[in-house]
């Protein structure tokens, strides 16, 4: 449903709606730009294979727990959320400026279809892979299975110029992310939080076209630093919302998982909003700890009152979401905005996601399931690298004709990273295991 859309929305420049490969309009087709990406995205494989990604826990826990799908179609709600309090109440978005439902919509359930199998370990194991091959991170990847992967070779699914700009959490090319000091220091190949491959910098170079020098400067500055891998500093407007949207959803949905399977105790959720039981300014934080104080785990209502409580967490950090300018002389809007939580706000939000990572991610449980996953993907890894035949006949014609070592580990690259984990685990086991099924990949 759409909530309003002015027949001119001057928050959006024609550069905003801009394609790599421009398309004549089709007259009988009522959506606009943003819309049109909506489609893509929903009906793309890439998103359909999320339904067996891991979250945070992984498929053998279970059915009923957050899977990558589930979490993004939250997170897209959340940032529906997000833009419809804003345009409501904010004076900066009104009628003719308001934000684009359908194009952060489309964006939040974007933002996690480049995430390989088996979570972070997962990603941290592909890039262990391809450390001499350009590494691999999992915004990257996103970004070129949008621009590259999916759809049409060239084009892929070809994008808005704002839909893509959405997405780009980290606008920084791999290679000039990384610092070699990190692996030294940390003895691990932790990847850099990067939006973009070398491979695939040409598309990157086209997204930011549409910005003034400054602007450019702005959003592609990062911050250095002697031990760890540099970092961006700067996203858009839209991405900024699609940040805070990911971020409450994990923070509150995935502890809600946690609480039900086992991984986080009640009470120690509620270590985390008794500080602001009695909050004047954070009403819905009151009801909050009204529902959440006299439940215990055996209680006969739990998942339900349980929501309730987690429902009064999402609506306090949305009606609560504030706006700043970052340069009041940038012509682009996307830059122009960012949003962000008060800090009361933000630092209890830090901690329920902290939460979630030292109860359920630290876990002994998730993380002997993490190390298995992240063995599996460096074992395919090496007998794809070493025997072209085992890939698929596309894939196999492309390693075959490929220019380079680094093109042929990127095609493997690809291959794995577009595995669920149930898949890679069945093709593991026929390569390594006992499996004698000859269909069972």
């Amino acid at each position: 449903m759409i909530i309003y859309r002015a027949r001119e929305n001057h928050l959006y420049y024609p550069s905003d709606m801009e394609r790599r490969k421009p398309s004549s309009r089709d007259l009988t087709d009522p959506r606009d730009s943003f819309e049109k990406d909506y489609g893509r995205i929903v009906h793309s494989a890439a998103f359909r294979r999320l339904q067996s990604k891991t979250q945070v826990i992984g498929s053998v826990a279970g059915d009923f727990h957050r899977t990558r799908l589930t979490h993004s179609m939250e997170a897209a709600q959340i940032a529906r959320g997000i833009v419809i309090h804003l345009n409501a109440h904010h004076p900066l978005f009104d009628k003719e400026h308001a934000l684009d439902v359908s194009l952060i919509e489309a964006a939040a359930l974007a933002h996690d279809l480049g995430h390989p199998p088996f979570g972070h370990r997962g990603e941290e194991a592909l890039h262990e892979c391809m450390l001499d091959y350009g590494g691999f991170e999992g915004n990257a990847h996103t970004f070129r299975i949008l621009t590259r992967l999916e759809g049409e070779k060239e084009f892929g699914l070809n994008l808005t110029r704002a839909l893509l700009l959405a997405i780009m959490k980290y606008p920084v090319v791999l290679d000039e992310a990384v610092n070699e000091a990190q692996y030294r220091k940390t003895g691990k190949s932790h990847p850099p939080k990067a939006s973009v491959f070398a491979c695939d910098r040409q598309v990157f170079e086209w997204v930011c076209s549409s910005f003034t020098k400054e602007e450019a400067k702005f959003f592609l500055s990062i911050e250095d630093h002697p031990n760890r891998h540099r970092q961006t500093k700067n996203k858009t407007l839209e991405c900024s919302i699609i940040e805070l949207a990911d971020d409450i959803a994990y923070g509150t949905h995935d502890a809600e998982d946690a609480v039900h399977l086992g991984f986080i105790r009640l009470e120690q959720l509620k270590e985390c909003i008794r500080p602001y039981a009695h909050s004047d300014v954070y009403k819905e934080l009151h009801e909050a700890w009204n529902l959440l104080n006299p439940l215990h785990q055996e209680h006969d209502h739990l998942r339900y009152k349980l929501k309730k409580v987690i429902t009064a967490l999402i609506s306090t950090f949305i009606t609560h979401i504030q706006v700043e300018m970052n340069d009041e002389h940038f012509y682009s809007p996307r830059l122009k905005y960012r949003v962000y939580l008060p800090q009361e706000l933000q630092t209890l939000l830090n901690q329920l996601k902290q939460l979630v990572s030292d109860k359920v991610i630290d876990s002994q449980r998730v993380q002997t399931i993490s190390w298995k996953g992240a063995y599996v993907i460096k074992q395919l890894f090496q007998a794809f690298m070493n025997e072209e035949r085992l890939l698929t006949e596309y894939d196999r014609y492309q390693f075959i004709n490929a220019a380079s070592d680094e093109q042929r580990a990127r095609i493997v690259c690809d291959y794995i990273a577009s595995m669920t984990d149930s898949f890679a685990v069945r093709m593991y086991d026929r390569l390594y295991g006992q499996s004698r099924n000859f269909f069972d990949i």
